[in-house]
């Protein structure tokens, strides 16, 4: 079984660490079904989010998409756009990225 490091952030709650083996883990961390997003400043990173969350659960931060301004609402799951783990340089990225967004 291959597990992978991934970065969840909860709103109102700071990120933590994580390790996942499959998609189910991934709908369990976003409470539902997800969709993949993309922030314009994260390359190489994508954003797992519940799909049916948007405007309905607590927004959780800023980003910006293809130049347009969107937000993550409820719980958002960083991962490595190629499906390997997320590094420390990774995760140092999206601290920077997420402390500028408050």
């Amino acid at each position: 079984m291959i597990v992978i490091t991934v970065y969840v952030k909860r709103p109102h709650e700071d990120a933590a660490i994580a390790e996942i083996a499959d998609t189910d883990a991934l709908s369990e961390l976003v409470d539902g079904d997800f969709e993949v997003v993309t922030d314009d400043h994260l390359e190489g990173i994508s954003l797992i989010v519940n799909e049916d969350g948007r405007g309905v659960l607590s927004n959780n931060f800023p980003i910006t998409a293809d130049g347009y301004l969107d937000w993550v609402y409820g719980p958002c799951v960083f991962v490595k756009a190629d499906g390997r783990s997320l590094s420390e340089d990774d995760i140092r990225v999206i601290d920077q990225f997420l402390a500028a967004k408050k």
